[in-house]
């Protein structure tokens, strides 16, 4: 009965092992492949996002607009009351 289950048990980690080595081949062939089609694809010229801005358009945001910030020193140790 030992001997049984000890040959179970072997039998099981080689088939996890199988498993194990079959998924990484399959990861590797895929990787190849996605690079093998990308050697050979076309590459797409630039894709534009809008419409093309006017020469004489303002931007978006004025720089005399922006937001000025106070910083104020804390102090180290809290106040005792």
């Amino acid at each position: 009965m030992r001997v049984l289950r000890l040959i179970l048990a072997g039998l099981v980690a080689v088939a996890a092992v199988a498993a194990v080595l079959f998924t990484a081949v399959v990861v590797v062939f895929t990787g190849l492949a996605a690079y093998v089609m990308q050697l050979f694809q076309r590459r797409p010229g630039p894709v534009q996002s809008g419409p093309p801005l006017a020469p004489n358009r303002q931007p978006a945001m004025r720089t005399d607009d922006a937001i000025d910030v106070v910083t104020t020193k804390v102090p180290d140790k809290p106040a005792k009351h």
